[in-house]
């Protein structure tokens, strides 16, 4: 029987949408740009979908092979009913690349999809050149969650604190402030597609079980494996580029300060301005520029870096 999501794809991305069967996953992908190109690999976080790249994806595609899939358990990839670890999605993201066969990728993961591609790094480093980590990175200081996250870390508890936001529309979308410098200074288009977005993500049941089974993964991998990342960190050459937004309120700016650290030398650390934990949705065109300084592009003339995404 064939499964379908509820999800709308956005319109500028439905020429670019592919889907591709692996061994034990069902995945869906964007696919943008000429494939000679420089490959960008974009990896999402958690609770999110490939379409966080909606305002970028066009834009890099100018320049790029732009590839982004759906994780496994979210938006409108299939995967497993729980068992969402670091160490999961890193393998299934390293056979999926391999099953494409690409060669010399630039990773750029936001949130947990920059702790992915740092693991992917460190498992295939032949075939990653370089790697751009959006608000996040592998957890290489021991610490217990924040305590805002302790209900959901429950089994049961979680459950019910995300059924409890089905309630109204308005209250899921006020879930989102956190993750934003400003939510109501997002162009009125991206905020209409948000607000639809969230009270989707929260009636998708095989997306709620995924955030939470990799929210609950997450904790267990910050307190008992910190000291097995910060090794393979420390041993892993591949060249790192941190981006964190001035106003993240997610992610502990002081656990991105500590990788800088033990990078120094293998990379750069880069603040952004009047950016909360979203910097690819609150400044599009700005991400689009840095990653084209750091990412050598073969290309005819000057991309245009007009944000398709403003109200303008």
């Amino acid at each position: 029987m064939q499964r379908h999501s509820t999800m709308d794809i956005p319109p500028a991305l439905v020429p670019y949408a592919r889907r591709i069967a692996l061994r034990d996953l069902e995945l869906f992908y964007y696919d943008a740009g000429v494939t000679e190109n420089p490959i960008l690999f974009l990896i999402h976080g958690l609770g999110d979908e490939a379409d966080t790249w909606r305002a970028v994806i066009p834009l890099l595609a100018q320049s790029y092979r732009v590839i982004a899939p759906d994780l496994p358990g979210f938006g409108h990839s299939f995967g497993p009913k729980g068992g969402y670890s670091l160490t999961f999605f890193a393998r299934a993201m390293a056979e999926f690349i391999t099953t494409l066969g690409l060669q010399q990728v630039t990773l750029v993961g936001h949130s947990l999809g920059a702790m992915i591609a740092q693991r992917l790094s460190i498992g295939l480093p032949r075939l990653i050149q370089q790697q751009i980590l959006i608000s996040g990175c592998l957890p290489i200081k021991r610490q217990f969650p924040p305590r805002r996250l302790w209900p959901l870390l429950l089994p049961g508890v979680g459950e019910l604190m995300l059924a409890g936001l089905q309630r109204s529309r308005e209250l899921a979308f006020q879930s989102l402030r956190p993750f934003y410098y400003h939510l109501y200074e997002l162009p009125v288009r991206e905020r209409r597609f948000l607000r639809q977005r969230v009270w989707v993500r929260l009636h998708q049941k095989r997306q709620r079980r995924a955030t939470l089974s990799a929210l609950r993964w997450l904790a267990v991998d910050t307190l008992f494996r910190s000291h097995q990342y910060l090794d393979l960190v420390s041993e892993c050459p591949t060249p790192t580029i941190l981006m964190s937004g001035e106003h993240d309120l997610i992610v502990d700016g002081e656990s991105i300060e500590a990788m800088a650290v033990v990078l120094e030398g293998r990379g750069q650390y880069i603040h952004l301005e009047r950016c909360g934990h979203m910097p690819q949705q609150e400044q599009p065109t700005l991400i689009c520029e840095l990653i084209a300084a750091l990412v050598p592009a073969r290309r005819d003339g000057e991309p245009n870096w007009r944000n398709e995404h403003s109200d303008g």
